[in-house]
């Protein structure tokens, strides 16, 4: 699998797509894995979303892998107050930057601060239906503790695969529930080889002035 990149630095905001170009060698086994892994994602997809046309499910997946960066400001203030679940967020014009065709919903994949360590994460696109928020915002968990303030980062995500749509909640008690079923999940899906080879790739490059906070 070859993977082709735009140019990124801290100051911008960045949406951008792989390139797939199967290869001799590569392209039987990796074809015959990720037609089983989308197949799979489709019909998850499908059961959630009955009034999205195949056509839109389709333009999403086939998007996938996604990748975006952009510095980490402060957000609601919920993830580690009310949750116990923190997250990183991305300004306004990296929310906006993303394509149209990325419905709402909770995503997994892998991400990194400045360059560091790159960990799995849980992703939330949307408006959050339990908070009734007026702007869309594209959350973050990383599932690794940092022991520094990252707000002014930079964040690097790789959104990977699709969970479940987004949608309210009776309690702030289900609401957790339902992102800890999300978080184990998301485990279980990145452990496999193929989305672990994701992990390694050069879009997480570290640069020599790679943040100290671990």
């Amino acid at each position: 699998m070859r993977l082709y990149f735009a140019g990124l630095n801290k100051f911008s905001c960045n949406v951008i797509h792989t390139q797939w170009k199967p290869t001799i060698s590569n392209c039987i086994f990796l074809n015959r894995s990720s037609a089983r892994n989308l197949s799979k994602t489709r019909k998850t997809f499908k059961r959630h979303h009955n009034t999205t046309s195949n056509g839109q499910i389709n333009q999403m997946l086939n998007q996938l892998p996604l990748y975006a960066s952009g510095e980490i400001v402060r957000g609601f203030g919920r993830g580690s107050k009310e949750l116990g679940i923190p997250t990183a967020n991305f300004p306004l014009e990296v929310v906006k930057s993303l394509p149209e065709s990325l419905l709402t919903g909770v995503y997994y994949g892998w991400a990194n601060v400045d360059n560091g360590s790159v960990h799995k994460m849980v992703l939330s696109v949307g408006w959050n239906p339990f908070y009734n928020n007026t702007e869309k915002s594209v959350e973050t968990h990383m599932l690794h503790e940092f022991n520094c303030d990252l707000y002014g980062q930079l964040l690097k995500i790789c959104i990977v695969g699709y969970l479940r749509p987004e949608k309210s909640f009776d309690s702030l008690e289900a609401l957790i529930a339902a992102i800890k079923v999300d978080i184990e999940q998301a485990k279980t899906h990145l452990d496999t080889p193929e989305n672990k080879k994701l992990q390694e790739a050069t879009f997480f490059a570290k640069k020599p002035s790679d943040c100290e906070c671990k």
